[in-house]
């Protein structure tokens, strides 16, 4: 018999190889290069969604602005020429704002008179608890005297504001400074009938150490704005 040749013997051992290998695997899988590409590099690791940025703040609209009546902006600028600012300001603004034509704006005789109207109140104040005190079976017999004083200088500082008023309205300036400068002596004249008592205690110095800070106040503004 003769012997195949080399080139049928080759194909003879390729198909005897094919009909013996094993099937396929059926775990066996494509994967195209999208999905290969959609997932991580390391298996099974989740895919990490980009953080999204926190929203950003809406920005606070601006306070609006307090609006300031009429004449509120020189009562500052004369308050802030005293020596006690910020009483001069609270105190003013405790006091029926006075009578304006239309279109006229507070002006510096106006916030003297509301000035000297903060001193009227607490004059006034201060005269009803000296007296209810002077008749009060409780207090000391020896202070009886000095708050009947009391109440008598507190009655000379409504009479003294009343002058210096008029003053004002005639233009006179050397009876207005001379009627304030008044005020704020007898302020002290009430002090004076306790001082002069060590035994007793000075149960009006709260009222008259307030009464002080709005005189000199009032001093001041007739000082600044040419009133005195």
């Amino acid at each position: 018999m003769t012997p195949p040749s080399p080139l049928l013997a080759c194909l003879l051992t390729l198909l005897l190889a094919a009909a013996v290998a094993p099937p396929p695997s059926a775990s066996a899988y494509c994967v195209s290069k999208k999905d290969g590409a959609a997932h991580s590099g390391k298996p099974g690791a989740p895919s990490k969604a980009k953080p999204k940025p926190p929203p950003a703040k809406p920005t606070p609209a601006p306070p609006k602005p307090i609006p300031l009546p009429p004449g509120a902006d020189i009562v500052r600028s004369l308050c802030l020429k005293t020596d006690y600012p910020d009483l001069c300001m609270s105190s003013i603004s405790k006091q029926p704002p006075p009578p304006l034509a239309a279109g006229k704006r507070l002006e510096a005789a106006g916030v003297l008179r509301l000035a000297m109207g903060a001193v009227r109140a607490k004059a006034a104040e201060a005269k009803a608890k000296a007296a209810a005190l002077a008749a009060d079976p409780k207090t000391q017999p020896l202070a009886r005297g000095p708050l009947h004083d009391c109440v008598e200088s507190y009655d000379d500082i409504a009479y003294s504001l009343d002058q210096a008023d008029k003053a004002i309205a005639a233009g006179d300036r050397d009876t207005t400074g001379t009627m304030l400068d008044t005020v704020r002596t007898d302020v002290d004249t009430c002090d004076q009938g306790f001082e002069d008592r060590a035994e007793l205690t000075p149960v009006m110095a709260q009222y008259d150490a307030e009464l002080a800070k709005l005189a000199s106040n009032c001093l001041a503004i007739a000082t600044a704005a040419g009133l005195r």
